[in-house]
């Protein structure tokens, strides 16, 4: 199901994306097939006048002349227009009033052919006669003339100036073949994805059943070892009696924690509670918690925080970030270190930063810190008691929080970790 629903999704993203490129494509070859037809009967109409103006050497300048040329070079329904380089009409075969015709010099084609030599105009109706035409003109400068010729702006033109849909059929029916192509292609490339995060989920699955199962391992070993030995020696004296028991109680209290931070990341990664909580509040209360640990281990803690971090989120999981941070400082940074716990607010967003000044972590192993169960010296941790999960809880804290984190050195040694929680809209400001 999870194939089939990628595949759905990375073929629709395709098809998308060239459904947005094949329609800008049509539309590009839409419009540059209509200049390229606008531009040819321009250039038609160009040397029309181009071929009058050669003609207008030898014959007269006269209506009966023009009248007679009109009728050798016989174009259906043009309208030709002579106009002096003042913007007078001097002919025009549409009307015989063209003497007393207003000065012609604004139309916008003969603008462009007095400037540039040629110009024309799509679509525009007439003042004179009361039809649209296309028009294209021509300055001549033999005889200091513009020659404008014009076919009526009817059915016929438009039809003419249309885009060839067979182009446009031929380019749907490919666009379809495609269609198939790319569903097969997403289909194939889902599958290969699919199979290749199974391999990777299974090798994760499997690698985390080692760990968990090494981890849980090493304290049952232990109690089961301590058991068997008092078992075995019930005349043990009493001093080394309570002695394996003790170190049996640790163990099974390490293998609380275990399974409390386990239960802990798999609750996390199900459900997080929307509550509106006050962070700085989280935050003494993980101080006073820990705070016979501190005097034990003749640490010091400086806080910088605002009176009040309003914040909506869970309240259980961000408790379990802050302490989690704090012990992995009372476990690491060592006697008579120093602890200290920042907060500010910028952009609409909580910037937290938690470091101390204990003997740090190498700078290869930065990276690696909220991986699970990853120890920079998995002899010293499991020494100190560490499950190797509570950076890991965390690093899960932050992100199903929306924020991200990371660690860094500290000059001259120690461990920082800074993290953002950002505030949304429902929260309070």
């Amino acid at each position: 199901m999870k194939t089939s629903k990628f595949s759905r999704q990375l073929f629709f993203s395709i098809i998308l994306l060239f459904l947005l490129f094949a329609g800008a494509f049509l539309l590009y070859q839409a419009r540059r097939e209509k200049t390229f037809k606008i531009a040819l009967l321009n250039q038609q109409l160009q040397d029309y006048n181009l071929a009058l103006g050669d003609a207008l050497l030898h014959m007269p300048l006269e209506e009966d002349a023009l009248q007679h040329y009109l009728l050798a070079h016989y174009l259906p329904s043009m309208r030709l227009t002579i106009l002096d380089a003042h913007g007078f009409v001097l002919f025009d075969n549409r009307t015989k009033a063209y003497p007393n015709l207003s000065d012609h010099r604004n139309r916008k084609e003969i603008q462009e052919a007095l400037r540039t030599g040629s110009g024309y105009c799509l679509d525009r109706r007439s003042a004179t006669v009361g039809d649209e035409y296309f028009y294209s003109a021509t300055w001549i400068p033999a005889q200091e003339l513009v020659i404008r010729s014009a076919l009526p702006y009817d059915e016929r033109l438009p039809l003419a100036l249309k885009p060839d849909y067979r182009f446009l059929l031929y380019a749907l029916v490919l666009m379809g073949l495609l269609l198939l192509v790319l569903f097969w292609f997403s289909r194939k490339v889902a599958d290969i994805v699919a199979k290749a995060q199974d391999r990777e989920s299974l090798a994760l699955q499997k690698e985390m059943t080692q760990n968990i199962s090494h981890e849980l391992k090493t304290p049952l070993a232990g109690i089961r070892g301590y058991l068997e030995t008092l078992q075995l020696h019930p005349d043990m004296p009493e001093q080394t009696r309570m002695q394996f028991v003790g170190r049996s109680l640790a163990l099974s209290r390490r293998l609380a924690d275990l399974l409390e931070d386990l239960g802990t990341l798999d609750r996390a990664e199900w459900t997080v509670r929307q509550e509106k909580l006050e962070l700085a509040g989280i935050i003494r209360q993980v101080l006073l918690d820990t705070e016979a640990d501190f005097s034990e281990k003749r640490m010091t803690v400086e806080t910088r925080l605002p009176e009040r971090i309003p914040f909506v989120g869970d309240g259980k999981l961000l408790y379990s970030l802050f302490r989690n941070l704090v012990d992995n400082a009372l476990r690491y940074a060592g006697e008579g270190s120093h602890l200290r716990i920042e907060a500010q607010e910028e952009d609409r967003q909580w910037q937290f930063s938690v470091s101390d000044d204990g003997p740090g972590v190498p700078e290869e192993s930065l990276s690696h810190l909220y991986e699970r169960f990853y120890r920079t010296d998995k002899g010293r941790s499991r020494e100190l008691g560490g499950t190797g999960l509570g950076l890991s809880i965390v690093y899960e804290a932050v992100r199903l929080h929306g924020g991200e984190i990371r660690a860094e050195s500290v000059s001259p040694h120690g461990l920082r970790h800074r993290f953002i929680l950002p505030r949304n809209e429902s929260q309070p400001a």
